[in-house]
């Protein structure tokens, strides 16, 4: 057993103990400097009319080359992968085939190259059934509350809710005529004031007394939620006995129609830098601002394997490559209008 402190969020953080797997060994990916995610739209986009996509490509490839002249490498040659997330998980139509074809071609007429693609439903369970939605699920880290707590509030285990701070509190009224008490949230990390955000997870749909295994047949994830699994799998961080939680392969020059038969994540350029990334860049419409924001907060509460931080960790100072401490402050984004 390891005793691990986990990263600040009060005064006084609890002590966490991870016990690890005899005979796991951590495996050392290869690691890109930098992980560019070319964009983001919903499956209907996928499906509509060929412009809107195009002319977002258009407006994204400035900043790629932007992000790449600038890539933090110390003294190696700059290694930059890019790659795109295909929302599949809310919304799937059985045409894969047409929809990877025409995103491929719409960004290469923009000058840009994707790399990488992966499925969005993955970051929920791979194609073997493995949850990968509950590696992250099963480290999630609450804030301890400062004061007393009522005991009102579920844990995030039972509820699917992760908050930053003390929820607002409504007292009961006990007559008609009587004032309702209310009480703000908080947030526990204000300064001066707060910003106090709940983000659900997930949602159960099964009655009570399911067991478990239904449970998780049936839950749904949120798209905060699968976002922040994503971010982590391209920090290469997010492990399986050691492994990657999602694996590469390599596209066979064939695309199949069912969803369910496509690769979790497809290296479409053999040239590719690797997918794996010490920092990850997400360029994207400002629309999804909201849903980021709910990312770094559900990635600052994640434990991860402390192993796996430290291999990391340790392969960047050999290469004096700058790397943040904190998880959630190596990835970046850039919004645009629209």
């Amino acid at each position: 057993m390891t005793a691990v402190t986990p990263r600040r969020f009060s005064e006084e953080p609890a002590r966490v103990f991870v016990e690890h797997s005899q005979g796991t060994t951590v495996q050392n990916l290869p690691l890109s400097h930098l992980s560019l995610e070319v964009g983001h739209f919903y499956m209907e986009d996928l499906r509509n009319d060929d412009a809107p996509i195009r002319e977002q490509f258009e407006r994204v490839k400035p900043w790629l080359d932007a992000a790449t002249a600038t890539v933090v490498c110390g003294e190696e040659k700059p290694r930059v992968s890019t790659c795109f997330l295909i929302d599949d998980y809310f919304q799937r139509w059985p045409d894969a085939s047409e929809i990877m074809e025409k995103l491929l071609r719409l960004a290469q007429e923009a000058g840009i190259a994707i790399d990488y693609l992966a499925r969005e439903s993955a970051c929920a369970r791979r194609s073997d059934g493995f949850q990968v939605a509950e590696l992250v699920a099963r480290r999630i880290l609450e804030e301890p509350e400062p004061e007393t707590t009522t005991g009102g509030r579920p844990p995030t285990s039972r509820s699917g809710w992760l908050a930053n701070g003390r929820p607002p509190r409504e007292a009961a009224v006990l007559s008609a005529m009587q004032a309702h008490d209310w009480e703000p949230g908080v947030e526990y990390a204000r300064r001066n004031h707060s910003i106090f955000l709940d983000v659900e997870l997930w949602k159960d749909r099964t009655e009570p007394g399911a067991g478990d295994d239904e449970v998780l047949s049936r839950r749904l994830y949120s798209c905060p939620f699968l976002a922040a699994v994503w971010q982590l799998v391209r920090l290469g961080l997010l492990r399986k006995d050691g492994a990657p939680a999602l694996e590469v392969t390599d596209w066979d020059g064939v695309w199949r129609d069912d969803w369910s038969q496509v690769p979790d994540i497809i290296k479409v350029n053999p040239q590719a830098k690797p997918f794996y990334a010490y920092r990850c860049l997400s360029v994207m419409p400002q629309h999804f601002l909201g849903v980021e924001h709910a990312v770094r907060h559900i990635v600052d509460h994640v434990l991860l394997d402390p192993p796996v931080v430290e291999s990391v960790r340790t392969r960047a100072r050999q290469k004096d490559i700058p790397l943040p401490a904190a998880v959630a402050d190596r990835i970046s984004y850039h919004f645009f209008e629209g």
